[in-house]
Parts: C-alpha cells; structure tokens; sequence
C-alpha cells in the first residue's frame, strides 16, 4: 500500500495538464501514486494522460471513461486508489514540491482523517494566500471551514466507510462532499492544517469555476441535498446555527455579488434573484437572530443589513 493516491480528473486541459504532471512528477515525497481519469476529453488530453502512464509507469496510472463530470470522475478513481490517504487535484492546478511531504508528515502515522493546506490562487499577473486560521471545535470548522476538496488529504479506510461520495452533475460538489464529511469526524483534531501554501489554485476563464451562468441556481440543490442528509441523520437541529450562517453567507455573498447581480440577462437575474430570497425564507426564516452574525466583520455587516427592501435593490 503506497502511503498516498492523487486522483487528477481530466477534460480538455492539453494546456494545463503537463504543468499539473510536472508538479507531481517533481514531489519530494515518493510514495504515492498518481491516477489520472480521462473523463472523455475530446482534445489531446487523453493522449498526455497515456504518454504519462508510459513514461512512469512506477508512478501514474490512466483510465479512460465516458464524460460524466467532474464529480463522477472523482468517484471513478476512489475504486482504484490504493492509498493510505487520498487526494484530490484538479487537473489545471499544481503542487510544490514539498506538498505531499508536508502533508503526509501531519497525518501522525493516520490518526488524522483530515490534513488541509494553504494554498495559492494564482491569475496570470498575481498570487494570493489563502490561509486558514486556527479551527477550535467542529463547529467552528463548518463556519471557517475551506469546503474545496483539492486542497486535503482524506484517510482513506475512513472516507470508504462514510460511503460519501460527489453529487454526479452538479456544480458546487466540493460544498455537498464537505458539509456531509464533517459529520463524521468526532473531534476537531482529528483534522490537521498545514500552514504552507502547498497548492496553486490556478484562475482560467475556462475553468469549471466559470460554467455557464444558468446553472447557479443549482446551489439551491446542493443545500436541500445536505439539510436532507443533516435531517436523515438527526443533526439538523444540532449544527442549525452553524448551518444557516454559512448558506446564507453564501448565497448572499458569493453567489450573489459574484455572480447573480453581474448577469446581464435580466429575466435571468431576476429569477435567480427570487429563487435565493424565497428559498432563504424557507430554511432560514429567522436568520437575523443568528449569532454568529454579531461578529465583527464587513461581510457580517452587509448581511445585518439585509432585508426585503434592501436586497431589492439588487434588482436595479
């Protein structure tokens, strides 16, 4: 068993994949193992992913499957993973060189089922840290908590015995993937922070960060899809607080600023506009009492400032 399996899910990244490959194939670390998931590529990418197989046939493994996203992809490669732990990188993104050496030296011989990293986002004139501060409880985790998947390492015994798995062709998956896996942790240091910036999340306009604006409100999917499963398991009520604060903050922040009010469809905008207020009025009617809202911050400002009147002039 090699101590780590770094599942790449590939599609149409031929400009971006020989970066990617470079980074793993340049790890300080060497017990770990690379699988690349051509998920139906249809430029050059599933022949980079054979010519890597072949040139370090001790090291990367391909596999070829019919498009199904990104999601699917991931889960494709779970069933061949043979890793003591298991991460996920995205195939338009990079490591350092001593990423998985860092990372692994936390894990505390697999006592950890959790060990995140810092990491960069990287545009084509500039980096930025992202840096996590200091998790005190498992609540605070879902708060501050990075939802992205790619930036961690999973003991994998325990990721195969939640049985978790991405929500097939659905965007926002690492948020559903990470909302369900916290609820089987039992304490918070079970999770580790590596204080690096170990991965360089790369910013592209082609990137599925940018998928066609249509699809946004499949958000609202993804929460009723996690409040479901808090509900089925009889957490809904436990992580309330925890869970209304960071939809909400969500919904009105980045999907709303970054994305929705910049459509220039109007009938669009306004649709999407209505959907995330009633939605918001429905799981979380009383989100103005929530506590975590008297914190001292501009975004916990802004969202104090929310009301019926005031979110409509996000219409204008």
């Amino acid at each position: 068993m090699t101590k780590i399996s770094v599942i790449v899910p590939v599609y149409n990244v031929e400009a971006y994949l020989p970066k990617c490959i470079s980074s793993l194939v340049k790890q300080i670390f060497t017990d770990f193992e690379v699988i690349l998931v051509n998920d139906g590529s249809t430029d050059s990418s599933a022949e980079l992913c054979e010519s890597y197989a072949d040139q370090y046939p001790l090291l990367i493994k391909s596999y070829t499957k019919p498009n199904g996203g990104l999601s699917d992809a991931r889960n494709f490669g779970m069933q061949y993973a043979t890793g003591q732990y298991v991460m996920f990188l995205d195939s338009d993104d990079h490591l350092a060189p001593n990423a998985l050496t860092n990372m692994y030296a936390l894990t505390n011989e697999g006592n950890k089922k959790i060990v995140e990293c810092d990491f960069y986002w990287e545009y084509p004139d500039k980096k930025i840290k992202d840096q996590a501060p200091k998790y005190v409880s498992l609540k605070d985790y879902m708060i501050r908590g990075r939802v992205v998947a790619w930036n961690k390492l999973y003991l994998r015994t325990w990721l195969l015995d939640t049985k978790v798995k991405f929500p097939k062709g659905k965007l926002y998956e690492d948020q559903d993937f990470f909302f369900k896996l916290v609820t089987y942790l039992t304490d918070i240091t079970e999770v580790a922070v590596d204080r690096e910036c170990e991965v360089y999340y790369v910013q592209r306009q082609t990137s599925i960060s940018y998928s066609e604006t249509t699809r946004i409100a499949e958000i609202l999917w993804i929460y009723q899809d996690i409040i479901d499963f808090y509900q089925t398991k009889g957490l809904f009520e436990t992580y309330y607080l925890e869970l209304e604060y960071r939809f909400v903050r969500n919904l009105l922040g980045n999907v709303l600023l970054r994305k929705v009010v910049k459509l220039k469809d109007k009938q669009l905008k306004r649709q999407l506009l209505d959907q995330i207020w009633q939605q918001k009025k429905i799981w979380f009617p009383d989100f103005a009492k929530n506590p975590y809202l008297r914190q001292k911050s501009k975004v916990d400002l802004y969202l104090r400032c929310i009301n019926p009147l005031t979110y409509r002039l996000f219409y204008l």
